[in-house]
């Protein structure tokens, strides 16, 4: 590490559980080196089982180079890039599903086996948790440049919000389509009785985004499909047309809009680069759930071996909970909550430095990031994701259990979105979060729903309070008190 304090960016706020900050931090630092030369340091920061994961400033920018430099060199580099992230994310969710084979019957000996296998699988994976945030900021500042020459300054959030939008649908996306296709088909020949079963089937898995927390039920599916059943079907299928019409058309006018600006091959290649990431942002953290939901069962044999809960099993780091097997677990149920609570997290060249407690982690918050200062901040100024101006009441969901309570025409205020948080996103009158850039999942869902969006304000859930009457112009990046 850097003698000075060093300065970090932020990536993500959200739970975290430690087992899977450490293989993150693992494959952020370790595997990125092996795979572009360049590995990123990791800083965790959790407070009452909020966590908030840093990237070393410094890290980050030798990332992006590399990365650029690879573009130049290769102009096959994006395509290779993406298609080795989603083999990553196969072989993720691969060994993750086949870890349950015969779980019941499963000595401990090969409870450790497929623990190390899958732990080596994630930190393949986790490589591409770190690429895309490594060059989203750089790869966006040389192409609003590239813009601005050629159109001028003011078009910059017009052309690039066109550009910017994805290939092809994730996840979360084609199960809202399935759903209204669903409720079109019940509206129109009546209930299929195991329609709803195989819809939940198919796409329980997207809620666990980490290992200990629970998959989607039939019954939330279920509520969801009644809300839409409420419409009139000539309403669902206009909906569903400009659903399914809708990737076409944004696909339409990517390729009109690079045609119109008619920008040097080296700007298009970037565009196609961060493109292509938009897209990877979003699927490596659907197939990172969609893995966290089929490892459960191996986690839940461990907890029982070790006569704990899964959520504390989760707290453990790998090596601890392949010791504990071995012999037997050494930290009480008291730590172990401890540690799900508070705990500051570390990984650098030197190794780990991993703290717990609410007496522990602020020191190492105060070295890492020093003091930030709110004072009777009314006005904060982010990054334009959907332009647009709405004022309302202030909502901030920093949970996703808070994201029940979101009401139709409040404006969401969170650190960050997650697959989880459409149907709130879908209600606001606007978007605003900390974190963020263009490829984030806010920016994506903003452009897609044609919500007014400001990201990466930093710190919005700290200035803003709920029922806070707030007015966001995301046409100049400005979100205030009113």
């Amino acid at each position: 590490m850097n003698n000075q304090t060093p300065k970090w960016v932020p990536i993500v706020s959200r739970r975290f559980t430690p087992f899977r900050i450490y293989i993150t931090a693992l494959g952020c630092h370790d595997e990125v080196r092996r795979y572009l030369g360049v590995g990123c340091d990791s800083l965790v920061i959790t407070k009452n089982e909020l966590g908030s994961y840093y990237l070393f400033a410094e890290d980050t920018k030798r990332l992006s180079k590399s990365v650029q430099a690879k573009v130049q060199e290769n102009p096959n580099f994006s395509s290779e890039l993406a298609a080795e992230c989603r083999r990553a994310c196969a072989e993720l969710v691969d060994v993750s599903r086949e870890s349950a084979n015969n779980i019941a019957r499963q000595t401990n000996v090969a409870l450790k086996n497929k623990l190390q296998a899958y732990c080596d699988s994630y930190i393949r994976f986790a490589k591409f948790m770190a690429i895309p945030v490594a060059l989203e900021r750089t790869l966006t500042a040389s192409i609003e440049t590239a813009i601005a020459n050629v159109a001028g300054k003011d078009r910059i959030k017009e052309f690039l919000g066109k550009l910017m939008t994805t290939p092809t649908l994730a996840d979360s996306q084609k199960e809202s389509l399935d759903l209204l296709r669903l409720a079109v088909e019940v509206k129109k020949n009546g209930a299929d009785v195991g329609a709803l079963d195989d819809h939940a089937e198919k796409y329980r898995w997207l809620s666990c985004y980490n290992i200990d927390e629970l998959a989607y039920t039939t019954k939330y599916f279920s509520e969801r499909l009644a809300l839409l059943l409420a419409k009139d079907v000539a309403e669902l299928e206009k909906e569903l047309v400009e659903m399914e019409q809708r990737l076409p058309h944004d696909i339409q006018i990517y390729h009109q809009t690079l045609k119109e600006l008619s920008l040097p091959t080296q700007p298009e290649k970037e565009i196609e680069l961060l493109r292509e990431l938009v897209y990877l942002r979003t699927f490596r953290v659907e197939m990172q759930s969609k893995a966290n939901y089929y490892i459960q069962p191996l986690f839940q044999a461990i907890a029982n071996q070790l006569k704990i809960s899964l959520r504390h099993a989760c707290a453990l780091l790998p090596a601890e909970l392949s010791s504990a097997l071995d012999s037997k677990l050494i930290l009480s149920e008291t730590e172990l909550e401890e540690r799900c609570q508070n705990y500051a997290f570390r990984y650098d060249e030197n190794g780990i430095l991993f703290m717990v407690g609410q007496k522990n982690t602020p020191a190492i918050e105060q070295q890492e990031l020093g003091t930030q200062k709110i004072d009777a901040i009314a006005e904060l100024r982010g990054t334009t994701a959907y332009q647009g101006v709405a004022s309302g009441q202030a909502r901030v969901v920093i949970t996703k259990e808070e994201i029940k309570k979101f009401k139709t025409g409040e404006i969401l205020v969170t650190p960050m979105t997650t697959p989880e948080f459409v149907p709130a996103m879908k209600k606001a009158a606007a978007i605003v979060t900390n974190e963020g850039g263009v490829l984030c999942h806010a920016a994506i869902m903003a452009r897609e729903l044609k919500v007014p969006c400001i990201i990466g304000t930093e710190r919005a859930t700290t200035v803003f309070k709920t029922g806070d009457k707030i007015v966001v112009d995301a046409t100049n990046g400005i979100v205030k008190k009113i």
